[in-house]
Order: structure tokens, then C-alpha cells, then sequence
């Protein structure tokens, strides 16, 4: 257990390497939050005579969680399981008496922790002065809570299994570009999934994506019934439990290739 929190040592210091950096992106977090704000509430006024699934108020708030979220549950999980192949350095990491799933997801969480602290609850604080209501709500927090972590986890099941395409592709940031333009649209990030056409709402009831925002940012700012908070927690846990499995396939035959092409 200690090795891998020193893993979450080791993620932590990765990102406050340069604190320069750290500061280039919050500042570039707040601005994606203003324009992202200024942007729907500009569309509003330009069609103020147009029904749309959500009204101003509810799809600001989703917008601006949506953001609040998305600071920290980002993951280079792809990038680097990419980078370590490519260098041979793959090879080390599978030879030390760890699991290298586990390994990576310690230094994932490390990056976490300070994504929370540096990016996470500034913008929250921002984000409370910006919006003129409450933008959650407080009877269903402890499972919007819950499905915020089940849907870091699934995020990071995603880029596990995306990364571990790279013992096959060797060079995978073309997949992993478009994979990321897809996986944009359809989680809800950037447009409420309620606001999608009927034939992409449909396709997108057999995909991952919508687990991954769309679910716990509704479920924290939108009221809901007991029944369908609890659909939309089962539906997050079958993600979960589907991508691990595929995962662990991936990973088990994944090796092998390895092996074969020699490092």
C-alpha cells in the first residue's frame, strides 16, 4: 500500500514541477468558464422566443458544473501510458512488483488532488460570485457527490483502456484526437445531452460518455426523482463494471504483444 502512495507523491510533485504552468492554466480555466458562460446566455437572448429542453437558469448552472468538474477529472492517462511504450520504459515498469494498473491510477490521483486544490475549488468559489442562484442542490448532493466519483472513475477506465491500445498502435494520439472530439460532444460537457436530437440521444444510450458528465452533473443540479437517481447511479456502475472488464482483456493479451515485438 505505501508504494502507491508514494505514486500519489510522485503525481502530485509531476504537476507543481513548474507553478507557472499551474497558474497559465487556471487562468485559462476561468476563461473557458466566461466564455462558456457568456456564450449560452448570449444564445438565450438570441432566441428567447425558442422552447429548449433546459431554460437559462438550469443550463447555465449545468454548464458551469459541467466546467467545475471537468478541471479535475481530466486524465493524460492516454498520453503517458503512450509515452512510456514508445521510450521502452514500458518494460521497467512491468518488471517491478506492482501492478502497473494500479500504479497508474496512484498517479492519477496525485494529479487529481491538485487539480482539486488549484483549479476545482477556485473556480467553485468564482463560480458561486457569477451565478445568481444556488447551482446545487443540497437534498441530492451526497449522490451527485457519489456520481461525480463514479464517474472519475469511468473517465479513468476510458483512458486506461484507449492508452492500451498503444501495445497495438504504438502511436495512438491520432485515435486518441479524434476518440477526444467524440467523447466532447456526447458526454455533455460542452452541450446538455437533453438538448441533443432524438436519433444522437438514442445512439448515445449505448455509450459510455453520458455517464462521465451529463449524469452526475444533472443529478447535482437539476431536481430528480429517487427512482431515476438511482437508475442513473446503476447505469454508472455497469460502465464501470463493463470497462474494467474490458480493460483487464486489453491488458492481458496487451502484454503479450509486448513480449513479441521485444520492449
Amino acid at each position: 500500500m505505501k508504494i502507491y502512495i508514494d505514486y500519489i507523491l510522485i503525481g502530485i510533485k509531476e504537476h507543481m514541477v513548474y507553478p507557472s504552468a499551474i497558474c497559465a492554466k487556471f487562468l485559462s480555466k476561468i476563461l473557458y468558464l466566461y466564455l462558456q458562460f457568456s456564450i449560452w446566455k448570449a444564445l438565450f437572448l438570441s432566441n428567447s422566443q425558442t422552447t429548449m429542453a433546459l431554460n437559462q437558469e438550469d443550463t447555465l448552472k449545468y454548464i458551469v458544473v459541467a466546467t467545475i468538474i471537468s478541471s479535475f477529472i481530466e486524465c493524460n492517462t492516454i498520453e503517458w501510458i503512450n509515452t512510456q511504450i514508445q521510450s521502452g520504459n514500458i518494460v521497467t515498469d512491468l518488471i517491478r512488483p506492482i501492478d502497473f494498473r494500479k500504479m497508474v491510477f496512484s498517479r492519477h490521483l496525485g494529479d487529481t488532488i491538485v487539480k482539486i486544490v488549484f483549479y476545482c475549488i477556485p473556480l467553485t468559489i468564482i463560480a458561486l460570485f457569477i451565478m445568481p442562484t444556488h447551482i446545487l442542490l443540497r437534498t441530492q448532493f451526497f449522490w451527485g457527490i457519489l456520481s461525480i466519483v463514479l464517474a472519475y472513475c469511468i473517465q479513468f477506465l476510458y483512458s486506461l483502456t484507449i492508452g492500451l491500445l498503444s501495445f497495438w498502435l504504438i502511436v495512438t494520439w491520432p485515435l486518441n484526437m479524434l476518440l477526444g472530439a467524440i467523447y466532447k460532444l456526447l458526454s455533455g460537457v460542452w452541450i446538455p445531452v437533453t438538448m441533443f436530437p432524438d436519433l444522437l440521444s438514442k445512439i448515445n444510450q449505448f455509450l459510455p460518455f453520458r455517464a462521465i458528465y451529463a449524469i452526475p452533473v444533472t443529478i447535482i443540479t437539476q431536481p430528480m426523482e429517487f427512482q431515476f437517481i438511482m437508475t442513473a447511479i446503476l447505469t454508472q456502475m455497469i460502465w464501470i463494471l463493463l470497462l474494467c472488464l474490458l480493460a483487464e482483456f486489453m491488458w492481458i493479451i496487451g502484454k503479450r504483444k509486448l513480449i513479441v515485438q521485444g520492449g
